[in-house]
């Protein structure tokens, strides 16, 4: 094969069977819920998933996603006024007054902890203006995150046919909630105490989340009922630097919290991560035309993958360059992708850059001596030329004085 033929085609790179040595666990969970999905939360790999993309009634989960555009929208200190369509939204409530006045974050602690349909509300309004023009932001925003399967009509999950959304989009909408600070501080209290005016007013907020006390692993997120939704949750749960995200749509009763956890322990037990590609790898060393020396590559970014601890499989790499290796190259450039299987299926790409300069070198042979030489003489040649034609130019002027 010649040197370009090689360049240009895929270098693939065969490591020996990883075998990923672990106990064998026995299938998957059994649980009531009649949708629900489980997601690890670094890597994005659903590892269980039942009705996923079916359509169900979401009720209070809803509220991760005002939750979501509250924080990127909002200000914490500003103050909120409670309308009466705020106070008499019905349902779960802090039982707050017409006029009365919150901080924009404690309507979030209320949001998030007692799941209040009239701090929902509120800052629904402050936010939009309307409950309606909130949800055209709500919708806006679950489309950009890729569940296209949603559709919000009110920012508090109380019923409405119109209001519907599916287990894998609320996953999906929960793993961007998660990356704000604020809200994993709020899904993972217990407890909050409201500033009001009254002292006769609720101010002790205890979060809904039962698997707060009841899983050990338990960091949040928020829970959801209506009788037209049964009972949903949406459970977050950390370990070994794992972190998961469960979520169960129309369980039963206190069965919730029995699927909850046994999702996330069967995704604890019965998969691990693996760190198939580190940042900074050394990946290959390619041949460079008109370079002296390979040109060696290293991963731009790391690559972890989720994989069943009783199911080893091989991992493949697969070197894709972009272009043919010329010299001169400069570090850091990026040339290609790293390409990673496991057990036959692609699970990720990992960008491939330059590790050190490539320079062209200067030759010396001796065609390349004879070419300075015979460039030199072009030169002067064509230089003396020019002399002499301006002198004969000057002659024939003086001339005709």
């Amino acid at each position: 094969m010649s040197r370009n033929r090689f360049l240009y085609a895929l270098v693939v790179l065969l490591c020996s069977s990883l075998l990923l040595a672990g106990e064998a666990y026995a299938g998957e969970p059994e649980i009531v819920a009649e949708a629900a999905v489980l997601l690890d939360l670094d890597s994005g790999c659903f590892l269980y998933e039942k009705n996923p993309d079916q359509q169900m009634y979401p009720a209070s989960t809803t509220k991760v996603l005002t939750a979501l555009l509250a924080v990127k929208n909002g200000n914490l200190r500003d103050r909120v006024t409670m309308s009466e369509n705020a106070v008499y939204a019905g349902g779960a409530a802090i039982w707050s007054t017409p006029g009365e006045q919150f901080t924009f974050q404690d309507l979030l602690w209320a949001l998030m902890l007692s799941s209040a349909n009239d701090a929902a509300t509120a800052l629904a309004e402050h936010l939009a203006g309307s409950v309606e023009d909130f949800a055209v932001l709500m919708n806006a925003e679950a489309k950009r995150l890729g569940a296209h399967n949603s559709h919000f009509v009110n920012p508090h999950g109380l019923h409405d046919d119109r209001h519907y959304s599916t287990a894998r989009d609320l996953a999906v909408i929960a793993r961007a909630a998660w990356e704000k600070p604020l809200i994993r501080k709020m899904a993972a209290t217990k407890t909050y105490r409201l500033s009001r005016e009254d002292p006769e007013a609720l101010s002790l907020l205890v979060n809904t989340n039962k698997l707060l006390w009841r899983y050990e692993s338990a960091v949040g997120l928020k829970t959801g009922y209506t009788s037209e939704a049964g009972q949903c949750l949406i459970a977050v749960a950390e370990r070994e630097g794992r972190t998961l995200l469960a979520v169960v749509l129309k369980s039963d009763n206190d069965l919730v919290w029995t699927d909850a956890a046994t999702l996330l322990n069967y995704g604890f037990e019965r998969f691990r991560a693996v760190d198939l590609v580190s940042e900074g790898d050394l990946v290959c060393a390619v041949p460079v035309v008109h370079g002296e020396d390979k040109v060696l590559l290293r991963a731009g970014s790391g690559l972890t993958h989720i994989v069943p601890v009783d199911q080893p499989g091989p991992v493949r790499w697969e070197v894709r360059l972009e272009r043919e290796m010329v010299a001169p190259i400069r570090r850091d450039e990026t040339v290609g992708v790293l390409v990673v299987y496991h057990a036959g299926e692609e699970i990720g790409q990992v960008p491939l850059l330059v590790e050190e300069n490539v320079n062209r070198p200067v030759r010396t042979t001796w065609w390349y001596r004879v070419g300075l030489v015979l460039g030199g003489l072009v030169v002067f040649t064509g230089g003396l030329r020019f002399v002499i034609r301006r002198r004969r130019r000057s002659w024939y002027y003086r001339g005709r004085r």
